[in-house]
């Protein structure tokens, strides 16, 4: 008992303090869009003695006319406030200028959008000990609301939601403005796509087009998509090389996902393009901190070529490729000699910007436990199958996990060690991990990796893994949250 017990504290730390009994807690959000300012109260159904009220760090600055709806009196202390004698319905109500929050979050980064941006913590206050709450927000006509939360029946103007707590500091992002809104539907669940702009009706067609095939994608791991709403913010960001330029997976209070894109750009632009399978590719891991960073971008890194090649949106033979020089860049960018250990590397990896080293050595162990596991199992077991098993018990929105919990659970899941075992192999190597000549793998594990024809395809390519890359390009530093609008905190 001592053993669950531990793992239980281990996995669920922060939800482990909350209060989920009872009615959650109810918000009413007003948006006046002449002034940018939401208008909200939390209202709260039990008395307390002592009752206290957060955001994130920055709520403060940003929390104005803070008052009960009963008169008595507030006091501020810290990043909070407390309120004595809190009786049964009372309400807290405030107010918070968005558009102040949003125009100072885009000087600091180079990716401008014409919608009002922030992340609710630094606005939206949450009552202690308060595990949920439903929310009803009343928008003007004309205006549109992207958000992570979970949409429940509304009409007209106003919209209803269901929000589940999270960590203070998982990053969320709410866009409100003249945005185009659209839900694609996929087995498992919804992508809530909203398109800033608003694009005219042919990109808005080709950009739905395209994110259908990325949802398509995103099934072939194990048939359904791992969460039931994802939020999808597509920002247009004016003429670039690229036709997406910058992607962005979140976590705080549900599930989302932002792509900055050029809505000009042609269909095979788009077609062209890896970081949105990146990003929703993290929806297949729960949140694994700073020390995880390695496992969670190398699982989205690998997963964004296996799943572009099972939708055919690479040959298998380019997939292997572009795993081929993605090893190559990892080995380049790997310090010869007193290298720091992986994991130590991914704590650092921001600061140091030791991005491609991180991302392709988690590459390699996600690559390497796929291998073992099918050849260990006669092929009928992979890291996707492994993912589907969590899937189906573990993988909550709000629940954070060590790494080391993590791959315990893949491992007890598949019935293997393979997991843990690499798991501590890798967190400690000063090296880049060493990665197999293609032609050593048994074209069984390639066709299964890659889905039907791939072991054909990727063997006819020829391509040594351990040769030099001849693509340059940053890849894993584009889907990074290091300078996009409100950056902070680890998937």
């Amino acid at each position: 008992m001592k053993r669950i017990a531990a793992l239980w504290c281990v996995v669920l730390p922060f939800a482990a303090g909350l209060v989920a009994a009872g009615e959650p807690a109810r918000y009413a959000l007003r948006y006046d869009a002449a002034t940018r300012t939401m208008h909200a109260s939390l209202c709260l159904d039990r008395a307390a003695t002592l009752q206290r009220f957060s955001g994130d760090a920055s709520a403060p600055g940003h929390v104005e006319d803070l008052a009960r709806s009963s008169g008595a009196p507030l006091q501020q202390g810290g990043d909070g406030w407390s309120a004595r004698d809190w009786r049964a319905g009372e309400c807290l109500r405030w107010r918070a200028d968005l558009g102040r929050i949003a125009d100072a979050n885009a000087r600091s980064s180079a990716l401008r959008a014409a919608e009002t941006i922030t992340d609710p913590g630094g606005w939206l206050l949450w009552a202690a000990n308060v595990a949920a709450a439903d929310a009803r927000v009343d928008l003007p006509a004309g205006i549109a609301l992207s958000t992570p939360w979970t949409p429940e029946p509304s009409a007209g103007t106003t919209r209803r939601y269901h929000i589940e707590r999270t960590p203070p500091d998982w990053l969320a992002r709410i866009a409100i403005g003249r945005m185009s809104e659209t839900t694609i539907q996929r087995p498992g669940g919804r992508l809530h796509v909203a398109i800033g702009g608003p694009p005219d009706p042919a990109q808005r067609r080709r950009l739905l087009a395209w994110l259908g095939r990325v949802s398509d994608a995103a099934t072939t791991a194990y048939g359904h998509l791992p969460l039931a709403d994802v939020q999808v913010l597509v920002i247009p960001v004016g003429a670039q090389r690229d036709a997406v330029v910058f992607g962005q997976s979140t976590r705080g209070e549900g599930n989302g996902l932002t792509l900055f894109v050029d809505p000009s750009r042609d269909a095979h632009a788009f077609e062209r393009d890896w970081i949105a399978v990146h990003e929703l590719s993290h929806l297949f891991h729960p949140h694994l901190g700073a020390r995880g960073a390695w496992l969670a971008e190398g699982l989205a890194t690998y997963l964004q070529n296996v799943l572009r090649a099972r939708a055919g949106l690479l040959t298998p033979a380019q997939a292997w490729a572009e795993l081929a020089d993605g090893f190559a860049r990892g080995r380049a960018a790997t310090p010869r000699g007193d290298a720091t250990p992986l994991e130590q590397a991914s704590l650092d990896m921001e600061r140091a910007h030791g991005y491609t080293r991180v991302y392709w050595s988690g590459t390699a162990y996600w690559l390497a436990v796929d291998l073992e596991l099918r050849r260990a199992s006669g092929g009928r077991i992979g890291v996707d199958e492994a993912l589907r098993r969590f899937d189906a018990c573990c993988l909550a929105p709000t629940r954070s996990w060590t790494p080391q919990a993590f791959v315990e659970r893949l491992d007890a899941l598949a019935g293997t060690d393979v997991f843990a075992r690499r798991w501590r192999e890798y967190r400690t190597l000063t090296r880049f991990p060493a990665t197999p000549a293609l032609d050593t793998v048994d074209a069984a594990a390639r066709a299964g990796i890659m889905g039907a024809g791939g072991g054909d395809e990727a063997e006819g390519e020829g391509r040594d893994w351990n040769t030099k890359g001849t693509k340059e390009r940053p890849i894993e530093r584009k889907s990074l949250k290091h300078g996009a609008p409100e950056g902070r905190g680890f998937r």
